[in-house]
């Protein structure tokens, strides 16, 4: 059976509680706050920026994320003969979109102190996010879609959903129930919405807007919330990919075979199923392999 990475904190047993004839409430969304270091990585992908040497000063500013990224530098993903000693040499070994990933798994760990009863539910979402945001990543390699595009690929693939945080942190008693009885996925959109009167496709764009991510992002992460709209564009293709990595994740979860859902859009954006086979592979054995922070 596939598990999701493991933590420093035990996983936890969400408490049973039946969520049916429960009346929508209004969600007061509460948004953590970002590690600074993340600002400064999203600004530097979102110009463009690919001098190591910027992306090197900022990890170096945080102590704790120079350790990480060494530890992910030198994780069983890599297999690397040689063990990577400098925070230049992980940097330069990482890139921008895995430093990314790295920062905001330490803010999600941050939150453990105030969700120490739903913390098998928190690794859950981590593990979601990663995989959506790799899958988006290397599915947009294999397209060749513009750089200023697929740079952006593996962040809103994250980001998206990181909406699941968002429910997790403002109504932690409410939204981890919503899990019980999921065979160890997450909750679904259409529960969310009923509970809540929004899902995390919704809060995943208000959340982009409120760390003031740049406007490309958030337009993806809007269009990601429905697809009914126009039918083409590099935009409308990354938004299909992030739905696509989205569904794929909440399926390797479960430990269930990794085929889309249907009605997704896959064929009006293009998304050939070998190439998502392809991409779904990798997210698998990369979030599997993510390590421990």
């Amino acid at each position: 059976m596939r598990l999701p990475p493991r933590f420093p904190i035990p996983f936890s047993f969400l408490p049973t509680m039946s969520t049916r004839a429960v009346k929508t409430e209004a969600l007061e969304a509460k948004f953590p706050t970002l590690p600074s270091a993340i600002e400064a990585v999203e600004e530097l992908i979102a110009s463009g920026q690919t001098d190591p040497e910027k992306l090197i000063a900022v990890v170096k500013q945080c102590p704790s994320t120079s350790v990480n990224v060494l530890r992910r530098a030198n994780s069983a993903y890599y297999g690397l003969r040689h063990e990577v000693e400098s925070v230049e040499q992980a940097v330069r070994l990482l890139g921008f979109v895995e430093v990314t990933s790295i920062v905001v798994l330490e803010g999600a760990n941050e939150m453990r102190d105030q969700l120490t009863n739903h913390t098998g539910l928190l690794d859950r979402i981590m593990y979601a996010a990663i995989f959506t945001g790799r899958f988006t990543q290397q599915l947009t390699r294999q397209l060749d879609l513009a750089d200023e595009w697929a740079r952006l690929a593996f962040s809103v693939g994250l980001l998206h959903v990181m909406g699941r945080l968002v429910l997790l942190y403002s109504a932690p008693a409410q939204y981890a129930p919503l899990a019980d009885g999921q065979d160890d996925a997450l909750p679904e959109v259409g529960d969310e919405r009923r509970l809540f009167g929004e899902g995390h496709r919704t809060l995943a764009r208000r959340a982009g807007e409120h760390w003031n991510l740049s406007d490309r992002i958030c337009s993806v992460l809007h269009r990601a919330i429905d697809l009914s709209g126009p039918s083409t564009g590099r935009r409308r293709t990354l938004a299909v990919a992030v739905r696509a990595g989205s569904a794929l994740a909440q399926r390797d979860l479960s430990n269930a075979p990794l085929a889309l859902p249907k009605g997704l859009p896959t064929a009006d954006a293009s998304l050939p199923e070998e190439l998502v086979a392809v991409a779904a592979d990798d997210a698998t054995d990369y979030a599997a392999n993510l390590g421990t922070f």
